[in-house]
Protein backbone atom coordinates (compact mmCIF):
# COMPACT_ATOMS: atom_id res chain seq x y z
CA UNK A 1 0.00 0.00 0.00
CA UNK A 2 2.92 2.17 1.12
CA UNK A 3 4.63 1.77 -2.28
CA UNK A 4 1.68 2.57 -4.16
CA UNK A 5 1.03 6.11 -2.41
CA UNK A 6 4.96 6.70 -3.57
CA UNK A 7 4.81 6.06 -6.90
CA UNK A 8 2.30 8.59 -7.44
CA UNK A 9 3.94 11.02 -5.63
CA UNK A 10 7.06 10.44 -7.83
CA UNK A 11 5.01 10.76 -11.02
CA UNK A 12 4.21 14.23 -9.49
CA UNK A 13 7.24 15.38 -9.03
CA UNK A 14 8.01 14.54 -12.72
CA UNK A 15 5.29 16.19 -13.72
CA UNK A 16 6.07 19.51 -11.91
CA UNK A 17 9.73 19.24 -13.25
CA UNK A 18 8.95 19.17 -16.36
CA UNK A 19 6.74 21.65 -16.85
CA UNK A 20 9.05 24.10 -15.01
CA UNK A 21 11.83 23.07 -17.78
CA UNK A 22 9.30 23.82 -20.60
CA UNK A 23 7.94 26.79 -18.80
CA UNK A 24 11.39 27.78 -18.45
CA UNK A 25 12.08 27.29 -22.10
CA UNK A 26 9.24 28.87 -23.63
CA UNK A 27 10.54 31.91 -21.65
CA UNK A 28 13.60 31.37 -22.52
CA UNK A 29 12.21 31.54 -26.25
CA UNK A 30 10.45 34.44 -25.61
CA UNK A 31 12.86 36.28 -23.98
CA UNK A 32 15.19 35.48 -27.16
CA UNK A 33 12.39 36.87 -29.40
CA UNK A 34 11.85 40.46 -27.66
CA UNK A 35 15.56 40.72 -27.74
CA UNK A 36 15.80 40.16 -31.08
CA UNK A 37 12.86 42.43 -32.29
CA UNK A 38 13.82 44.96 -29.65
CA UNK A 39 17.49 45.06 -31.66
CA UNK A 40 16.66 44.83 -34.79
CA UNK A 41 14.10 47.73 -34.27
CA UNK A 42 16.98 49.83 -33.15
CA UNK A 43 19.08 48.23 -36.15
CA UNK A 44 16.59 50.09 -38.29
CA UNK A 45 16.17 53.38 -36.47
CA UNK A 46 20.02 53.98 -37.28
CA UNK A 47 19.87 52.45 -40.94
CA UNK A 48 16.66 55.24 -42.51
CA UNK A 49 17.28 54.69 -46.27
CA UNK A 50 19.26 57.53 -48.10
CA UNK A 51 16.75 60.03 -50.10
CA UNK A 52 18.12 61.26 -53.02
CA UNK A 53 18.08 65.15 -53.76
CA UNK A 54 15.73 66.73 -55.80
CA UNK A 55 16.27 69.76 -56.29
CA UNK A 56 18.92 72.12 -56.22
CA UNK A 57 18.88 76.34 -55.06
CA UNK A 58 19.49 76.67 -58.39
CA UNK A 59 16.40 75.97 -59.31
CA UNK A 60 15.03 78.64 -56.98
CA UNK A 61 17.30 81.26 -58.50
CA UNK A 62 19.83 81.27 -55.58
CA UNK A 63 24.10 81.10 -56.07
CA UNK A 64 25.05 78.42 -54.98
CA UNK A 65 28.42 76.71 -54.39
CA UNK A 66 29.21 72.49 -53.63
CA UNK A 67 31.02 72.07 -50.63
CA UNK A 68 32.78 69.80 -49.10
CA UNK A 69 33.84 69.33 -45.61
CA UNK A 70 35.00 67.37 -42.80
CA UNK A 71 32.68 65.92 -39.30
CA UNK A 72 35.00 66.03 -36.15
CA UNK A 73 35.88 62.35 -36.43
CA UNK A 74 36.93 62.62 -40.32
CA UNK A 75 33.85 61.89 -42.66
CA UNK A 76 33.25 63.43 -45.63
CA UNK A 77 30.24 65.88 -45.24
CA UNK A 78 28.46 67.57 -48.38
CA UNK A 79 26.66 70.63 -48.68
CA UNK A 80 25.45 74.00 -49.97
CA UNK A 81 27.12 77.52 -49.63
CA UNK A 82 25.05 80.42 -50.55
CA UNK A 83 26.64 83.49 -49.97
CA UNK A 84 25.41 87.04 -49.17
CA UNK A 85 28.41 89.54 -50.45
CA UNK A 86 29.94 91.61 -48.08
CA UNK A 87 28.76 89.56 -45.12
CA UNK A 88 30.01 87.62 -42.13
CA UNK A 89 27.30 86.67 -40.85
CA UNK A 90 26.03 82.73 -41.27
CA UNK A 91 23.25 80.09 -40.24
CA UNK A 92 23.88 76.78 -40.50
CA UNK A 93 20.86 74.54 -41.37
CA UNK A 94 20.44 70.88 -39.82
CA UNK A 95 17.75 68.92 -41.11
CA UNK A 96 15.35 66.46 -39.76
CA UNK A 97 16.08 62.09 -38.82
CA UNK A 98 15.60 60.22 -42.41
CA UNK A 99 15.63 63.55 -44.83
CA UNK A 100 18.40 65.36 -46.25
CA UNK A 101 19.63 69.12 -46.43
CA UNK A 102 16.44 69.81 -49.17
CA UNK A 103 14.05 67.19 -48.68
CA UNK A 104 12.28 68.99 -45.68
CA UNK A 105 8.08 69.23 -45.42
CA UNK A 106 7.91 73.41 -46.01
CA UNK A 107 9.29 75.33 -48.72
CA UNK A 108 12.90 75.71 -47.62
CA UNK A 109 14.36 77.51 -49.78
CA UNK A 110 11.79 80.47 -49.04
CA UNK A 111 13.37 79.96 -45.41
CA UNK A 112 16.48 80.64 -46.85
CA UNK A 113 15.80 83.89 -48.42
CA UNK A 114 14.47 85.03 -45.53
CA UNK A 115 17.92 84.35 -43.70
CA UNK A 116 19.63 86.05 -46.96
CA UNK A 117 17.50 89.15 -46.58
CA UNK A 118 18.88 89.38 -43.02
CA UNK A 119 22.60 89.42 -44.47
CA UNK A 120 22.60 85.70 -43.30
CA UNK A 121 25.11 83.56 -46.14
CA UNK A 122 23.48 80.18 -45.19
CA UNK A 123 25.11 76.76 -45.29
CA UNK A 124 22.50 73.65 -45.81
CA UNK A 125 24.42 70.42 -45.61
CA UNK A 126 23.78 66.66 -45.28
CA UNK A 127 24.44 64.52 -41.78
CA UNK A 128 26.31 61.57 -41.88
CA UNK A 129 24.25 58.62 -43.96
CA UNK A 130 21.80 60.98 -45.16
CA UNK A 131 21.85 63.08 -48.63
CA UNK A 132 25.05 62.98 -49.77
CA UNK A 133 27.28 62.61 -47.54
CA UNK A 134 29.42 59.63 -46.11
CA UNK A 135 28.72 57.12 -43.59
CA UNK A 136 26.67 54.34 -42.73
CA UNK A 137 24.71 55.34 -39.35
CA UNK A 138 22.23 57.52 -38.08
CA UNK A 139 23.04 57.85 -34.09
CA UNK A 140 19.66 60.27 -33.34
CA UNK A 141 21.88 63.46 -32.34
CA UNK A 142 24.82 61.70 -31.05
CA UNK A 143 27.78 61.73 -33.36
CA UNK A 144 25.88 64.31 -35.48
CA UNK A 145 27.33 66.69 -32.72
CA UNK A 146 30.48 65.85 -34.73
CA UNK A 147 28.49 66.86 -38.18
CA UNK A 148 27.39 70.04 -37.13
CA UNK A 149 30.78 71.21 -35.41
CA UNK A 150 32.37 69.92 -38.79
CA UNK A 151 29.81 72.67 -40.65
CA UNK A 152 30.28 74.94 -37.89
CA UNK A 153 34.08 75.06 -38.03
CA UNK A 154 34.10 74.70 -42.37
CA UNK A 155 31.92 78.78 -42.11
CA UNK A 156 34.28 79.70 -39.08
CA UNK A 157 37.49 79.45 -40.66
CA UNK A 158 37.29 78.35 -44.93
CA UNK A 159 34.20 81.16 -44.96
CA UNK A 160 35.36 83.45 -42.70
CA UNK A 161 32.52 84.18 -40.67
CA UNK A 162 32.82 85.45 -37.28
CA UNK A 163 28.61 85.88 -36.42
CA UNK A 164 27.18 81.84 -36.48
CA UNK A 165 24.04 80.96 -35.72
CA UNK A 166 22.34 77.64 -36.45
CA UNK A 167 18.80 76.06 -37.04
CA UNK A 168 17.90 73.20 -37.10
CA UNK A 169 14.41 70.68 -37.13
CA UNK A 170 13.86 67.50 -35.06
CA UNK A 171 16.97 65.62 -34.88
CA UNK A 172 18.82 68.43 -36.28
CA UNK A 173 16.88 70.70 -33.38
CA UNK A 174 18.68 68.95 -30.74
CA UNK A 175 21.84 68.59 -32.31
CA UNK A 176 21.71 72.42 -32.78
CA UNK A 177 21.24 72.95 -29.03
CA UNK A 178 23.48 70.43 -28.41
CA UNK A 179 26.41 71.94 -29.96
CA UNK A 180 25.22 75.27 -30.12
CA UNK A 181 24.83 75.51 -26.28
CA UNK A 182 28.78 74.39 -26.07
CA UNK A 183 30.11 76.35 -28.65
CA UNK A 184 31.63 79.67 -28.11
CA UNK A 185 31.07 80.90 -31.59
CA UNK A 186 26.87 80.52 -31.88
CA UNK A 187 25.35 83.55 -31.10
CA UNK A 188 22.00 81.66 -31.55
CA UNK A 189 20.11 78.98 -32.18
CA UNK A 190 16.47 78.51 -33.20
CA UNK A 191 15.78 74.68 -32.49
CA UNK A 192 12.42 73.77 -34.25
CA UNK A 193 10.46 70.84 -32.53
CA UNK A 194 13.23 69.13 -30.91
CA UNK A 195 13.58 66.29 -27.95
CA UNK A 196 14.55 66.72 -24.51
CA UNK A 197 16.17 63.94 -23.32
CA UNK A 198 16.59 61.31 -26.36
CA UNK A 199 16.24 58.54 -23.43
CA UNK A 200 12.50 59.24 -22.70
CA UNK A 201 11.60 59.99 -26.01
CA UNK A 202 12.41 57.29 -27.53
CA UNK A 203 9.98 55.42 -24.65
CA UNK A 204 7.33 57.98 -25.20
CA UNK A 205 6.85 57.98 -28.79
CA UNK A 206 7.65 53.85 -29.13
CA UNK A 207 4.08 53.02 -30.44
CA UNK A 208 3.87 56.45 -32.83
CA UNK A 209 7.16 55.57 -34.39
CA UNK A 210 6.63 51.56 -34.30
CA UNK A 211 3.30 50.95 -34.25
CA UNK A 212 3.88 48.18 -31.59
CA UNK A 213 2.92 47.79 -28.22
CA UNK A 214 4.75 50.15 -25.57
CA UNK A 215 5.95 47.05 -23.52
CA UNK A 216 8.04 46.25 -26.54
CA UNK A 217 9.61 49.95 -26.38
CA UNK A 218 10.74 48.98 -22.50
CA UNK A 219 12.68 46.17 -23.86
CA UNK A 220 14.29 47.81 -26.56
CA UNK A 221 14.86 50.33 -23.74
CA UNK A 222 16.94 48.12 -21.93
CA UNK A 223 18.84 46.96 -24.92
CA UNK A 224 20.22 49.95 -26.02
CA UNK A 225 21.80 49.83 -22.38
CA UNK A 226 23.95 46.85 -23.43
CA UNK A 227 25.71 49.17 -26.26
CA UNK A 228 26.09 46.30 -28.64
CA UNK A 229 25.29 48.42 -31.80
CA UNK A 230 26.21 51.71 -30.84
CA UNK A 231 22.76 53.26 -29.64
CA UNK A 232 23.43 55.60 -26.67
CA UNK A 233 20.22 57.19 -26.03
CA UNK A 234 21.32 58.32 -22.21
CA UNK A 235 23.93 60.19 -23.88
CA UNK A 236 21.78 62.36 -25.66
CA UNK A 237 20.32 65.13 -23.66
CA UNK A 238 19.48 68.80 -25.13
CA UNK A 239 18.16 69.59 -21.57
CA UNK A 240 21.17 69.10 -19.62
CA UNK A 241 23.30 71.56 -21.76
CA UNK A 242 20.29 73.96 -22.49
CA UNK A 243 19.63 74.55 -18.62
CA UNK A 244 23.53 75.51 -18.47
CA UNK A 245 23.53 78.16 -21.89
CA UNK A 246 23.49 81.30 -19.76
CA UNK A 247 23.39 84.39 -21.98
CA UNK A 248 23.24 81.79 -25.29
CA UNK A 249 19.92 83.52 -27.20
CA UNK A 250 17.40 80.19 -27.77
CA UNK A 251 14.59 80.09 -29.76
CA UNK A 252 12.47 76.98 -29.88
CA UNK A 253 9.04 76.22 -32.25
CA UNK A 254 7.20 73.41 -31.55
CA UNK A 255 3.72 72.94 -32.59
CA UNK A 256 1.04 72.21 -29.95
CA UNK A 257 -0.43 69.12 -31.50
CA UNK A 258 2.71 67.71 -32.47
CA UNK A 259 2.26 64.12 -32.67
CA UNK A 260 5.76 63.07 -33.00
CA UNK A 261 7.33 64.53 -30.69
CA UNK A 262 5.27 66.16 -27.48
CA UNK A 263 5.49 69.62 -26.93
CA UNK A 264 6.20 68.50 -23.29
CA UNK A 265 9.66 68.11 -24.19
CA UNK A 266 10.19 71.79 -24.74
CA UNK A 267 8.38 73.13 -22.23
CA UNK A 268 10.80 70.98 -20.34
CA UNK A 269 14.28 73.06 -21.70
CA UNK A 270 12.06 76.20 -21.27
CA UNK A 271 11.30 75.34 -17.27
CA UNK A 272 15.09 74.30 -17.16
CA UNK A 273 16.20 78.48 -18.59
CA UNK A 274 13.09 81.03 -18.43
CA UNK A 275 15.28 82.75 -21.10
CA UNK A 276 14.59 80.78 -23.67
CA UNK A 277 11.90 82.25 -26.34
CA UNK A 278 9.13 79.45 -27.03
CA UNK A 279 6.92 80.06 -29.53
CA UNK A 280 3.94 77.24 -29.77
CA UNK A 281 1.75 77.66 -33.06
CA UNK A 282 -2.04 76.08 -32.69
CA UNK A 283 -1.12 74.94 -36.06
CA UNK A 284 1.65 72.21 -37.18
CA UNK A 285 2.30 68.86 -36.70
CA UNK A 286 5.90 67.60 -36.66
CA UNK A 287 7.93 70.28 -38.29
CA UNK A 288 5.20 71.66 -39.98
CA UNK A 289 5.19 74.77 -38.41
CA UNK A 290 6.91 77.20 -41.10
CA UNK A 291 4.68 75.51 -43.80
CA UNK A 292 0.91 76.24 -41.87
CA UNK A 293 2.34 79.80 -40.27
CA UNK A 294 4.59 81.20 -42.62
CA UNK A 295 4.26 84.82 -42.45
CA UNK A 296 4.36 84.38 -38.41
CA UNK A 297 7.63 82.17 -38.56
CA UNK A 298 9.45 84.71 -41.11
CA UNK A 299 8.42 87.67 -38.74
CA UNK A 300 9.85 85.84 -35.50
CA UNK A 301 12.77 84.68 -37.01
CA UNK A 302 13.49 87.78 -38.26
CA UNK A 303 13.10 89.57 -35.01
CA UNK A 304 14.80 86.80 -33.46
CA UNK A 305 17.57 87.66 -35.94
CA UNK A 306 17.73 91.42 -35.15
CA UNK A 307 18.48 90.76 -31.17
CA UNK A 308 21.29 88.84 -31.94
Amino acid sequence: MEQHAVLPMKQRANRWRRAAFVGSGLGLVAANAFYGLSSYIIWRAMHPPKIALKKHPAHFGIQTEEVHFKSSDGLSLRGWWMPVENSSKAVVFSHAYGLNRYNMPFPIFDLVKVFQSQGYSVLMYDFRNAGESDGNETTIALKEQLDLNGAIEFVKHEKSMDHIILIGWSMGASTSLLAGCRHDDVKGIIADSPFASLDSYVLDSFEYWTKLPRFIGRVSSYVTKLNFLGFKPHLVKPIEVVKKAEGKKIMIVHAKNDPAISCTESERMKRMNSDIDLWQPEMGGHIEAYRLNKQEYEDRVVAFLKEL
